[in-house]
């Protein structure tokens, strides 16, 4: 469907409108627990494809710089393709993760638009397999990977359009990231 841009930015805004305001409470709550309490110890692993990893690199860099939390993307192109040649494309995000030692105190944020990738489902188990936290942000008519608990939440984006999930994806994120500031 062609978008005016009156009605690109309708649909963008009542889609942020939707976010559940309670469950972002919950999560930054939840955030700003874990990287207080461990922050020697607590590293977040941000995973996505396309723009859903532009939109991880963009919040890696504000919460390694403006939050003080150590944050990482896989966006090192001879690592993924290395990953991707000796594992599988579906694998590079579980190895990644695995060769990084990722730990019940680390937190995996997983951005996906479709929510059905493999790669990122992949990464997903293993985090939980690891017992670390996740937050996992989907559109379209993915589902979630694993159950919403205390450690784990999703936050799914009600559209077919990519740039309607990407961009409230990472307004979501940002809404999260601005209350962990230490500038």
């Amino acid at each position: 469907m062609n978008h005016t841009i009156n009605s690109y930015l309708e649909t963008l805004s009542s889609k942020i409108n939707e976010f559940d305001r309670d469950k972002l409470q919950e999560i930054k709550d939840h955030w700003k627990t874990e990287f207080q309490t461990q922050t020697w110890k607590t590293n977040v692993y941000l995973i996505g494809n396309g723009g859903s990893l532009s939109i991880c690199e963009h919040i890696s860099t504000d919460l390694n710089k403006r939050c003080k939390i150590r944050a990482h993307t896989l966006s090192n192109t001879s690592m993924i393709t290395a990953l991707g040649n000796d594992y599988g494309y579906d694998n590079i995000y579980s190895k990644w993760l695995e060769i990084n030692r990722l730990s019940m105190y680390d937190y995996v944020v997983a951005v996906s638009s479709s929510g059905k990738s493999a790669n990122i489902a992949k990464g997903l188990q293993y985090a939980s397999e690891r017992k670390s936290s996740t937050l996992t942000i989907f559109g379209m008519d993915g589902e979630p990977i694993i159950p919403e608990n205390r450690r784990n939440k999703f936050m799914h984006i009600d559209s077919q359009n990519y740039g309607i999930v990407e961009l409230a994806s990472e307004i979501l994120l940002h809404s999260i990231v601005e209350d962990l500031v230490l500038e």
